[in-house]
């Protein structure tokens, strides 16, 4: 791969991240929960004064220690999911500072927020995956594991998230005695998202005729 290719997918990548913090921060604001994966960093950032973004920068460096240990090595496509990670970090923080919140209001208001952040996100994962050079820490460290104990991605990836929003879940009951960051909402992002996904892939390949 050539430097003007590489510079390409990193660009494609890097717009992916930046796409899919929007998403997520439209989903957070819907009021109606957030995606699996950021459900423990918006709780904690619901209990504490730290912000979302610094928990997402925290837990995506833990999965990335985590992916490290599982392959026995911390190479150059590890160290370069660190200003990855803080790049999407900084976005999440970024586009919740810029979208208000629809919590507590309207269900209608609630509900197009969610589906803008479902349909967003699922298009900055899209981009991601087709650039087809780097992932963020707690895809990369599914993707490792997966291999390990020789189970399909798309299995492991239901699994993982699974436990990400019970125990956001867990902390929420804790803290609040309520489901305060975990809701609705990120059951139907859980379920959307995927399909969304796939989607863009078909519109892309009709659009190649192919």
């Amino acid at each position: 791969m050539d430097r003007t290719e590489t510079f390409r997918r990193c660009a494609v990548f890097a717009a992916g991240a930046l796409v899919c913090a929007v998403g997520i921060a439209f989903v957070t604001r819907a009021g109606l929960g957030t995606s699996p994966i950021s459900s423990i960093p918006f709780v904690l950032s619901l209990i504490t004064p730290i912000s979302m973004g610094v928990y997402t920068l925290a837990f995506n460096l833990f999965f990335l220690f985590c992916e490290s240990l599982l392959i026995g090595r911390f190479g150059p496509a590890q160290a370069l999911q660190i200003p990855v990670t803080l790049l999407f970090s900084l976005c999440v923080d970024g586009a919740l500072a810029l979208i208000p919140s629809q919590y507590g209001g309207p269900w209608a208001a609630s509900a197009v927020y969610l589906a803008i952040g479902c349909v967003v996100m699922s298009l900055g994962i899209y981009l991601e995956v087709a650039a087809d050079i780097i992932m963020l820490p707690g895809e990369a460290f599914v993707r490792v594991l997966s291999r390990r104990i020789g189970r399909e991605f798309g299995s492991v990836k239901v699994c993982f998230d699974s436990c990400l929003t019970a125990t956001a879940a867990v902390m929420a009951l804790c803290a609040f005695g309520r489901l305060n960051g975990v809701g609705i909402g990120t059951l139907l992002c859980a379920l959307a998202v995927g399909q969304l996904v796939k989607g863009w892939g078909r519109l892309r390949r009709r659009a190649q005729g192919t």
